[in-house]
């Protein structure tokens, strides 16, 4: 049997821990189990919490100490949740007459447990997905294991070079396990889009209105294209520099 190395697996985008599923069966089916040391989805598993629809808050599935999220439903009824050992369940709720479904911890994304009575409930997802569409896989990757896994529903196939599996470098895959457990920065949300009429409020051109042709969300910059004499000028300007025109 040959080293393990890892490489990436192009999947469908949203369905990346169901397919990881079905290659782990497929390889048991095979007896292939030995040649794959680990299947990696870059992304973290979070109990989701909700009241009436929206979204309250999150917690990782996994950590060192087990965590408890409490919530206030229909009539500032509590429900308490508990996470520990990779597992989910109600510590205590007061609802009265629909009781909590299922009435057993919950481990699998896709799975939530609901308090139908107050409204509450708490999901398993994956969240702070780096790379949506792609897993990574550490195997001993010959033809025939090649072809089995092609052969799993929404496998879309190997990050590949020349017709061969690119071998992706362990202190990348490392790196990448580092980057998830401490955690990925929010997106800003940015109130400006291309297309957008705006009025400069700021600086030389205080007054002017114009569309965004560009915006740099790195730089919190954006181009407006300014009529200045009949002209069509783009002005770069900072985000607090202009207003949207409603």
């Amino acid at each position: 049997m040959g080293d393990k190395k890892w490489y990436s697996l192009h999947v469908q985008s949203g369905f990346e821990h169901r397919v990881k599923a079905n290659i782990m069966k497929a390889l048991k089916e095979e007896g292939l189990d030995d040649k794959v040391e680990e299947i990696f989805v870059p992304a973290v598993e979070k109990v989701v919490f909700k009241v009436k629809g929206k979204e309250k808050g999150e917690l990782p599935l996994r950590s060192e100490e087990p965590k408890v999220y409490e919530l206030e439903g229909e009539e500032g009824k509590k429900v308490v949740f508990r996470i520990e050992g990779g597992k989910v369940w109600v510590e205590s709720c007061e609802c009265e007459k629909k009781k909590c479904i299922p009435d057993k911890p919950i481990e699998k994304v896709g799975q939530k447990i609901k308090c139908p009575e107050n409204k509450v409930e708490a999901k398993i997802e994956l969240r702070d997905r780096l790379y949506p569409g792609y897993i990574f896989i550490k195997a001993d990757l010959d033809k025939n294991l090649q072809s089995v896994i092609r052969r799993v529903p929404r496998v879309l196939g190997f990050v590949s070079a020349a017709g061969k599996p690119v071998v992706v470098p362990e202190s990348e895959v490392a790196a990448i396990k580092d980057r998830l457990k401490k955690g990925i920065p929010k997106v800003k949300k940015f109130k400006f889009e291309v297309g957008d009429k705006v009025k400069i409020k700021e600086g030389p051109f205080i007054g002017f209105e114009g569309a965004i042709s560009e915006i740099d969300a790195e730089r919190e910059k954006v181009i407006v294209l300014v009529n200045i004499f009949d002209r069509q000028t783009p002005v770069e300007l900072e985000f607090d520099q202009i207003e949207k025109i409603s």
